[in-house]
């Protein structure tokens, strides 16, 4: 047998939609997907993200928003990729045609490259999306005011209390770990648009910085302690779910629910594991 090829896919989530999610499931040894996406994707994707959060196959890289903002991203990391990787083979996933003159480049230059293009969608269910995608912006305004007063003593909204709670426990730095953690707290809708304005409000981020304190076990033990209230967990169980999952490599998927499942019977350990899972890799980094 041949030596496997390393292969990447690079998918332009804000062009293909979710029409690339059943890619990781065909993927070969050495093919890896990365995923570049916008705070506009969809909530099917971001189902799929907290399924997949801990696939090795699947890099997930935040872009900025804009015209053609996502596009020249993924032209970026594809030129890094190609001068690490020279002999390794490239596919693009989008519908924009605009990446065809990059493909002539490359391949002028010897580089194993093609692009993936899906059907067009018709125009009704295009015009569907268009509508989803403006009463979204319309509900800016709103989040904007959320976490206003996020990161003041005696906060009293639920994203100001949970703000706070989780500031003891993340650096704020950390943008990718909020993001997880005040979506699952506050739903994806709620959290998104909260996130949206933690992320663009420099301010807030430095007064929330501040009640980051302790090592790391104690902040990810917080860290638990407030997914647990927010489900309505036993609270004094926390500890003990964490220590499972560091006990595992914070990797070790099988092992850490087996776990689960002989601290605390079949029952609670389905609820503490489906509450944490998405969260172990935030737990490691905490």
């Amino acid at each position: 047998m041949g030596k496997a090829k390393r292969k990447y896919y690079l998918i332009d989530t804000e062009n293909v939609g979710d029409r690339w999610l059943g890619l990781p499931g065909k993927l070969k040894r050495k093919e890896k997907i990365i995923t570049f996406y916008t705070e506009n994707h969809s909530k099917h994707m971001e189902k799929f993200f907290m399924d997949h959060a801990h696939n090795p196959k699947i890099q997930w890289l935040e872009c900025a928003a804009g015209s053609n903002a996502l596009d020249y991203q993924l032209i970026g990391v594809l030129s890094y990729l190609i001068a690490q990787h020279p002999k390794a083979a490239f596919c693009i996933f989008s519908n924009d045609k605009g990446y065809q003159a990059t493909v002539d480049f490359w391949k002028s230059h010897s580089i194993d490259i093609t692009q993936k293009i899906y059907e067009v969608k018709d125009k009704k269910k295009s015009k569907k999306k268009k509508g989803k995608k403006k009463k979204s912006n319309e509900g800016k305004n709103m989040a904007a005011r959320a976490p206003s007063a996020a990161g003041a003593p005696g906060a009293t909204r639920p994203e100001e209390q949970y703000a706070l709670e989780v500031a003891r426990s993340l650096p704020a730095s950390d943008l990718n770990s909020w993001y997880n953690v005040m979506t699952m707290l506050l739903g994806q809708e709620a959290g998104r648009e909260w996130y949206r304005t933690f992320r663009q409000d420099a301010q807030l981020r430095k007064r929330l910085s501040q009640y980051c304190v302790g090592d790391s076990n104690t902040r990810s033990v917080k860290l638990v302690e407030t997914i647990f209230r927010r489900f309505g967990f036993d609270v004094s169980h926390a500890k003990a779910s964490y220590e499972i999952i560091q006990s595992h490599g914070f990797k070790n998927l099988s092992a850490i629910k087996v776990g689960f499942d002989k601290k605390f019977g079949a029952q609670k350990a389905q609820s503490y594991y489906k509450a944490l899972r998405p969260l172990i890799k935030v737990l490691k980094k905490a």
